[in-house]
């Protein structure tokens, strides 16, 4: 890694002190592989997050590159995890890695061209801004027609019933500390506040968790590869998102006055190098689930719940005035 670092420096000597876009992306992970050593199933689960990310499924039905620069961009992630598997295999990721990572394509096309194609065939978006709830005819309908609709506790989207788009543990967050330096030193611990911490062979694995909490979950827009990823049949396009956020907000205080809400974007973080980009747990999530682009309704509990919480069904009134139902 040395040498490579030496490479680049040399290239950017010879061409004014400049580098060429992929150079330079190189360049800054041989000045930091913070991935130097990490366990390689650590390694083949970050290749895949970075591939799903990287990658979208347009509305020609087609899967592409997302253009360099978006909000999100992942491809300066790739390019450091080709040098860190260059430097281990000496070429490309394994082809099993690769394969894991192409997977969830594949299953856009399983029954023909992907489902969102026939929800939002001819649909025009609204050219203000708005959210998207994706599911199954048989929820959405009455959550328009009346305003019925359920709040789950975080605790329950991690259970392994759900598909690899909805399961996540939204309870804990986990963070890495790169320790290549000390190891390459021959350094296996570190000492915290007076307390011997071993690492080994790893980098510092740091745990974050925070207390149950309720949470609703939105689109930022239409996606086409949302409806696939939820076993969604079905969108409802809510035009006034601000509308519905605080009927949804005020239906719950009514209920239990006692809890703080949040409602906005997620802020998706990466666990190797965003160690202060999560400012409110709740509504943070790891960079796998980027591709999203979530908009969250959170409650949060201001004394701790007696009892393990529990899906809540909320009435919040009719929705037909600020909200469309399209279906497959």
């Amino acid at each position: 890694m040395e040498a490579r670092l030496q490479h680049f420096e040399d290239t950017a000597a010879r061409q004014n002190g400049t580098l060429k876009r992929h150079e330079t992306w190189r360049h800054e992970y041989a000045s930091f592989p913070y991935l130097l050593g990490a366990p390689d199933d650590r390694l083949c689960s970050r290749f895949k997050d970075v591939f799903i990310n990287q990658t979208e499924l347009n509305s020609d039905a087609k899967i592409g590159p997302l253009p360099i620069g978006e909000e999100h961009d992942f491809m300066p992630k790739f390019t450091h995890l080709l040098e860190e598997y260059g430097l281990r295999t000496g070429g490309h990721p394994p082809s099993e890695v690769i394969a894991a990572a192409r997977a969830p394509a594949v299953k856009y096309f399983e029954n023909g061209e992907p489902i969102a194609t026939k929800i939002f065939q001819g649909y025009a978006a609204p050219t203000t801004p708005f959210t998207v709830k994706y599911g199954r005819r048989e929820f959405l309908e009455p959550m328009l027609r009346t305003g019925r609709l359920r709040i789950c506790p975080a605790s329950y989207y991690n259970d392994v019933s759900h598909n690899a788009a909805v399961k996540d543990d939204e309870i804990h967050r986990t963070f890495f500390i790169p320790t290549f330096r000390e190891r390459l030193k021959g350094i296996h611990h570190m000492v915290f506040q007076g307390h011997r911490i071993e690492y080994g062979d790893d980098d510092i694995v740091v745990p974050v968790e925070a207390p149950d909490y309720f949470l609703l979950s939105l689109c930022d827009s239409i996606y086409y590869r949302m409806p696939t990823d939820f076993d969604a049949d079905a969108a409802l396009i809510i035009r006034e998102p601000t509308k519905f956020a605080q009927r949804v907000i005020s239906a719950f205080l009514a209920r239990y006055s006692d809890w703080k809400p949040h409602y906005g974007p997620v802020t998706y973080y990466d666990p190797y190098r965003d160690y202060t980009k999560m400012r409110v747990h709740q509504m943070s999530k790891h960079f796998g689930y980027a591709y999203q682009r979530e908009v969250r309704i959170v409650m949060e509990a201001l004394r701790t719940p007696r009892q393990t919480l529990q899906p809540e069904f909320f009435d919040i009134g009719p929705m037909g005035d600020y909200a469309e139902l399209l279906l497959a």
